[in-house]
């Protein structure tokens, strides 16, 4: 860390360090009183006696400039602190709220930053005096506008984050997720540019003074001295150099220290901003008659989760994006739902559209969400927070940014312990302790001191897991659990989800695109395509009778252990469509080699195969079993392209 921070940031914090370290034990220091005249000759240069020198009335330059450190570096500390206490809170709500909110208190604030800062200190000098307090409520008030914006910036780029979003999953409320998981992140890179800020204020402070605005003498101040010096700057400049080269190397240090505590700090936005305000309702569009339900039938009454016609719509400069458009499924207790598809086709959308964790602008939602009979898209937020965490748990891509880098795993994992289930501080220790040893971590009570940074990103994921089943949930929704992990600590992940739902006797929803993975652990198959279900059923019936032209072309895409070294890997020709701009009739008939001019013009509906349960999306069905041998009945095809 110390080469990191660099020769001139240590020499920088040593001489804020010395300045400051002189200005308090300034009555201490062997130096004459600063309003003492004729401690020396008067204008005489620096001496072994007077090392600053002296000014007209003989008074010692050092001993007035270390006093004046004192109301230059209170202003700026002062200052910093009156604006960031003002300032944070509404930058905070600002940034985490958006909307309407954010609106009125960036238009207020714009406001304040638009009015002229001297006019406003003159109207503070004028009425109420030039005195230090006076100097600090301006300045401090000054600050304020610009410590909003800051903080305002940084809590947007931390409400986005995944941990944000996995708190919220747990049932936390807003006001814990901003005092928890907002504050002590915001306040890493409001740390490193309160430096920035206290240059600035020292600077504003000296300037006033400069203009008798400021404390008024005997008492001194570094632009005080320097206003002083100009009636005898001819025949002792070192009177004006003095306080300005302190002055100066002060305000380059704290500039130095900030800059390079930003650059370490400095964290990129990423994620969606989970906001579950604002939302409309679509109106339900009407169904095609020769559609099926997908959550009606016999086995759809009793289901615990029943998603019926669930849409999620963006509305956006570019137009209405559809990203869930119409999707419905049922799932049974004790069994595994795969949602598979490519990147952008909805699935993590559809997970988050049936938790509620949706960004709050421009969003239409429709549909039914049914946990046993209720219906999850008409509960007010608080009801919602009910349900989170407590009986719908999700486990989400990347552990890194799911978990809070500044709280212990402890403190994460104890939170929704206590906030749902009411366990004392230490009842809800010994849980979480058995609770990681449960999903396989060692020493689960060492582990609970580590950071997340700490762990590996097996054991990370783990975690998360861990606090997705700590209340008990019902429904476990697991989105990508095992990206970037190796191949044998995605097993290991996926045998532990897999144990822990069987045990538990929850049902499970899984997000992946690794059909080898579906294909082992899901009792059912929902594959999505431009937010829509395009083919649904038992996994084993899909696999072995696929129907959907674009199923078809996953499982070709996936590799194989048999195909020689070097064997090309098959892909699907074209790009998935832009859900803003979605082509008439069926989605995937650009990308389709079978498509004729129907597809173009109708979209299909679901349809039922011979197989009870399963349905597909699709004018003319694919009928090839898994060994690539052909049914008797397969349909005849046309390759638009002329192949």
């Amino acid at each position: 860390m110390p080469r990191r921070l660099g020769r001139g940031f240590w020499l920088s914090a040593a001489w804020i360090a010395l300045v400051l370290a002189a200005a308090l034990a300034a009555d201490v220091l062997p130096l004459p009183r600063y309003d003492a005249t004729l401690a020396g000759p008067p204008q005489a240069g620096p001496s072994l006696a007077h090392p600053f020198g002296t000014d007209g009335l003989g008074r010692d330059v050092l001993s007035r400039v270390v006093h004046g450190a004192r109301v230059s570096l209170g202003v700026g500390v002062g200052a910093v602190l009156l604006g960031l206490l003002v300032g944070a809170p509404l930058g905070i709500v600002a940034g985490y709220r958006g909307r309407a909110t954010d609106a009125v208190i960036m238009a207020v604030n714009d406001v304040a930053l638009a009015f002229p800062a001297l006019v406003f200190a003159l109207a503070v000098v004028a009425f109420a005096g030039a005195s230090l307090t006076n100097v600090l409520i301006v300045l401090g008030v000054l600050g304020v506008p610009a410590w909003t914006r800051l903080i305002r910036g940084a809590t947007l780029s931390f409400a986005g984050r995944e941990f944000v979003l996995a708190a919220r999953a747990l049932g936390a409320r807003d006001r814990r997720i901003l005092l928890r998981e907002i504050t002590p992140n915001v306040a890493v890179p409001a740390a490193s540019y309160a430096f920035v800020g206290m240059a600035i204020a020292v600077v504003a402070e000296g300037s006033l003074a400069f203009l008798g605005l400021s404390v008024q003498a005997p008492t001194p101040t570094w632009g005080g001295l320097v206003n002083e010096g100009r009636a005898v700057m001819d025949g002792a400049p070192h009177v004006v150099l003095a306080p300005s080269l302190v002055m100066f190397l002060t305000v380059l240090s704290f500039n130095l220290v900030g800059d390079r505590l930003r650059a370490l700090t400095d964290v990129r936005q990423s994620g969606l901003e989970p906001v579950r305000r604002g939302t409309a309702v679509v109106r339900d569009p009407p169904v095609a008659e020769n559609a099926v339900d997908t959550a009606d039938g016999p086995d759809g009454e009793g289901a615990l989760l029943r998603v019926r016609d669930l849409r999620t719509h963006f509305v956006t400069g570019r137009g209405v994006v559809r990203a869930v458009d119409g999707v419905s499924f049922t799932l049974e207790r004790g069994r595994t739902l795969a949602v598979v598809g490519e990147s952008g086709s909805g699935k993590t959308m559809l997970i988050r559209s049936v938790l509620g964790l949706l960004p709050g602008a421009g969003v239409l939602r429709g549909g039914q969400v049914r946990l046993e009979g209720r219906d999850l898209t008409t509960l007010s937020p608080k009801e919602l927070r009910e349900v989170l965490g407590t009986r719908l748990g999700a486990v989400f891509q990347d552990p890194m940014t799911a978990l809070n880098p500044v709280r212990t795993v402890g403190t994460q994992v104890t939170e929704p312990l206590r906030v749902h289930l009411g366990m004392s501080r230490r009842r809800a220790r010994e849980a979480a302790a058995e609770l990681l040893a449960s999903v396989g971590i060692p020493e689960p009570s060492r582990a609970l001191r580590r950071y997340p940074h700490q762990l590996s990103g097996g054991m990370r994921q783990r975690v998360t897991i861990a606090m997705a089943l700590s209340c008990g949930p019902d429904v476990l929704f697991a989105d990508e659990p095992t990206t970037a992990l190796d191949v044998t600590v995605q097993d290991q992940v996926l045998r532990l989800i897999h144990r822990q739902r069987e045990e538990r006797d929850m049902a499970m929803v899984l997000v992946s695109h690794d059909l080898a993975v579906v294909a082992r652990w899901a009792d059912e198959v929902v594959v999505m395509y431009a937010g829509k279900v395009v083919e649904r059923g038992p996994a084993e019936a899909l696999f072995e009778r696929t129907r959907m032209p674009y199923t078809e072309a996953l499982l070709r895409a996936v590799p194989r252990l048999t195909d020689p070294a070097h064997h090309p890997l098959h892909l699907i020709p074209g790009r998935p469509p832009d859900l803003a701009d979605l082509p008439p009739g069926c989605a995937f008939h650009p990308r389709c080699p079978y498509a004729r001019e129907r597809c173009a013009a109708e979209a299909p509906p679901l349809a039922e195969a011979e197989t009870p349960g399963h349905l597909y999306a699709c004018w003319y069905p694919e009928r090839v079993g898994r060994d690539g041998s052909q049914d008797v009945e397969r349909i005849e095809r046309v390759d638009t392209r002329g192949r």
